[in-house]
């Protein structure tokens, strides 16, 4: 049920939200300039660098503190407490304390993780969870100190956060271009695939019948008994004689292969284009496959980005789980689908009905 302090973040941006937090806490607790602290502390872990809420120096290392006021980003947190890991086993931090608000959300894996911490450095690390009324104690301080323009908070910090502001908004919206001009171009490519396909299809069709045609020619001239054979080059070598007045044997042996060798080129040519018929069409099947799959990526990509922004609504949501893949994927023909038999008709109902499919 909402209380007072979620009634005072809800009129507060996020950045107002974090900063009233962390000054109200850091008066609190003492962590003030004239004691050493000082806010957004950045130190250097190898190539990658932390920037700290508050911290002080101690010895050679700093001690640390991060707040977060209401619900914890989940890959965010796990790569700051990794960094800070490093830090802590390096000794560039001596201590690091984090400090998150009751009943607000807190994922489990992050949970664990700092458990882990406080077990390998014990008396270093520590999660702290503040309870809502002081949480709320400490917006309401934080909010009074930036109205009065104490020296915890620079007129400058505030306009260098607008500006940053403004910079990252202009960045989303120079990535929010980007994408959608990569997800008009994807959906570009696979309607001209699909036009090429549909185009396409009724000469495939053509083609492969007439592939199946010379086969069948092929392998039933391939399976004439022998006796029949001879008689069929018997009577064209009588016909030869009949129209030439000099024949002779080596011009009926001549004629024999002719006839063998031309059956046997159109089986070739017949195997030949049936499977270059196959390759095409594996082809347009792997083409359109590709162009579904690049467009449930960049679905869900958008889909995840809005759900981790926290911007998604509980039913967009819902449409987005229950909806494991794009809307147009559904209506695609399956791969190894068998198109219907049409019955009776001339024999030709599968090659009307493949085409038929295909120009869907």
């Amino acid at each position: 049920m909402p209380d007072e302090y979620d009634a005072i973040r809800r009129r507060l941006t996020n950045y107002e939200k974090g900063l009233y937090f962390e000054l109200g806490r850091a008066q609190i607790r003492g962590e003030t300039r004239e004691r050493g602290w000082v806010r957004q502390f950045a130190i250097r872990i190898g190539k990658s660098v932390r920037v700290l809420d508050s911290a002080r120096t101690q010895g050679r290392g700093a001690n640390g503190v991060e707040r977060k006021s209401g619900r914890v980003n989940e890959r965010e947190t796990l790569r700051q407490l990794k960094t800070e890991r490093t830090a802590l086993q390096a000794g560039i931090l001596t201590q690091s304390r984090w400090e998150t608000v009751s009943g607000e959300q807190v994922p489990r894996s992050v949970l664990e993780y700092m458990r882990e911490i406080a077990q390998e450095f014990p008396g270093r690390f520590q999660h702290e969870v503040v309870s809502r009324s002081d949480a709320l104690r400490a917006m309401q301080l934080g909010q009074s100190l930036v109205s009065q323009q104490l020296e915890l908070i620079r007129p400058y910090e505030l306009q260098r956060a607008d500006r940053a502001r403004e910079r990252l908004a202009k960045i989303r919206q120079i990535v929010r271009a980007q994408e959608r001009a990569e997800k008009f171009r994807k959906i570009q490519q696979f309607r001209e695939a699909a036009a090429r396909g549909r185009a396409d299809a009724p000469h495939q069709v053509e083609r492969d019948r007439q592939a199946r045609v010379e086969a069948e020619r092929s392998r039933q001239a391939r399976q004439t008994p022998e006796t029949e054979r001879a008689r069929i080059e018997r009577e064209a070598a009588e016909r030869v004689a009949q129209e030439f007045p000099v024949p002779s044997q080596y011009q009926e042996r001549e004629t024999a292969d002719t006839a063998e060798q031309a059956a046997r080129e159109a089986a070739d040519a017949a195997t030949v284009e049936r499977e270059a018929a196959e390759a095409r069409a594996a082809a347009a099947e792997k083409e359109r496959e590709a162009a579904f799959k690049a467009l449930d990526e960049a679905r869900n990509a958008a889909f995840k980005e809005l759900d981790e922004k926290g911007r998604l609504s509980e039913v967009e949501r819902l449409l987005w789980l229950g909806q494991a893949q794009h809307p147009q994927a559904a209506v695609r023909q399956p791969p190894g689908h068998a198109p219907g038999v049409a019955r009776g008709g001339t024999g030709h109902g599968q090659d009307r009905a493949r085409g038929i499919t295909r120009d869907r």
